[in-house]
């Protein structure tokens, strides 16, 4: 684990560090795009009918979102924060695929107007859509996310409407009945099992939906959602249970069932890859500040923070690489299966579990894998968020800001 960040020196990270409370995140802007590049041409390889959206929410700084318009991907949003972000960009409304649980009529009637394709979450949303179509003078482009029982280990999702609880047939009976609504096709979308066996599964039973509530006509698209595992270190792959399927495996499993039923004259198959794409896009740097002893047990206290970048709880140690800090004595490093902790005053701000190499004071530590949710959920908690750095050929480029406390409280009435 030692030096494996060989594009960075302890020095040019150390001045960084210096600058923002100890905590940067650096992107690698190239390696987004070749990830884009690279599930675009598996799943070609199968069929031809592609369409990806990618998630704002998992990750919508400006850059990457750019890119991904660069590279025709829709922009795939759950809020109008997330609508307002894209269309600031230069999205056109077309290229936009409206999801989430909860949209207001302002935010309909905004994608409505601009052409964006919505997917109807629950009955109550095809009603409140149903108000709107009866006033609008324009049409409405609908999908319909499915809640799919594929029996998910005992889990389900609150997401979608349910085949089995009716609200499917009675959203899909509702909509029809306007003539200014145009259901365009079925999307799905759950995490709960991210193996290509289970996106197989997915599509089948969209496929089985579409031909019974599409007379067997072809719609327009199928979507199966995000939850795609993406490419990773061999050793973070390692620590998987089953191992993650590749881009290609995914492109596979997902495209056979299509060619089955419609050969390459099906509908756009359309994904919405958030972690698939992000994982590895992002590191996370930060500094060693102290290393102690309790009892047998030791820890080294950092200027980083676990809500940065583990935003779900895991048992996963995310690949974490070690520049030492220059000038150290080998007898001052100290400890060994070391646990890495966050600046935070909480027991469970815990990074990385057992580090196998003796640590100091000064040490620079770098968090692989840190791309899907990381900046767009860690909370303003001690400190303020750590900015955002792209390294280019002869410096680094700052994609992102650190807040600092005048324009924090600049937010606040007192």
């Amino acid at each position: 684990m030692i030096n494996l960040m060989t594009e960075y020196s302890w020095k040019d990270l150390s001045k960084l560090l210096d600058e923002n409370e100890g905590a940067v995140f650096i992107v690698d802007v190239h390696r987004f795009r070749k990830n884009v590049q690279a599930l675009q041409a598996a799943f070609k390889e199968h069929y031809s009918n592609i369409g990806i959206g990618y998630s704002y929410k998992t990750n919508h700084l400006p850059k990457l979102c750019s890119v991904a318009h660069e590279e025709n991907l829709y922009a795939e949003v759950v809020s109008g924060t997330e609508f307002e972000i894209a269309r600031a960009l230069g999205v056109p409304g077309e290229r936009i695929l409206f999801n989430g649980p909860t949209k207001t009529n302002t935010e309909l009637n905004a994608a409505f107007s601009l052409g964006a394709l919505v997917n109807v979450d629950s009955l109550s949303e095809a009603r409140q859509i149903a108000a709107i179509a009866s006033e609008y003078k324009g049409t409405l482009r609908l999908g319909l996310r499915c809640n799919l029982d594929l029996q998910w280990k005992d889990r389900q999702s609150r997401f979608g409407l349910s085949e089995t609880s009716g609200e499917l047939d009675k959203a899909w009976e509702l909509l029809s009945r306007f003539k200014n609504i145009r259901i365009e096709g079925l999307h799905c979308h759950t995490s709960f099992d991210r193996s290509a066996d289970s996106y197989s599964r997915r599509v089948t039973r969209l496929i089985e939906i579409a031909d019974r509530l599409f007379c067997l006509a072809v719609p327009q698209f199928l979507d199966v959602g995000g939850g795609l595992a993406g490419p990773m270190s061999s050793t973070l792959r390692q620590q998987f249970t089953v191992a993650p399927p590749t881009y290609e495996e995914y492109a596979a499993a997902i495209c056979n069932p299509l060619l089955q039923r419609y050969g390459q004259n099906g509908p756009k198959l359309i994904l919405e890859p958030g972690v698939g794409l992000l994982g590895n896009v992002f590191e996370y740097a930060f500094r060693v500040e102290h290393v102690k002893q309790i009892g047998s047990r030791w820890f080294a206290i950092t200027s980083g923070a676990s809500h940065h970048i583990k935003i779900v709880p895991n048992d996963f140690n995310l690949p974490t690489s070690l520049l030492e800090c220059q000038g150290t004595a080998a007898s001052e490093r100290k400890g060994h299966s070391i646990d890495i902790a966050g600046f935070t005053c909480l027991e469970h701000d815990i990074i990385y579990r057992g580090f196998e190499y003796p640590l100091a004071r000064g040490d620079i530590l770098v968090t692989e894998n840190t791309g899907a949710y990381s900046i767009v959920s860690s909370p303003d908690f001690i400190r303020t968020n750590p900015p955002v750095y792209e390294r280019t050929e002869n410096s680094w480029l700052t994609l992102r800001n650190k807040q600092d406390v005048s324009s924090y409280l600049s937010e606040f009435k007192w």
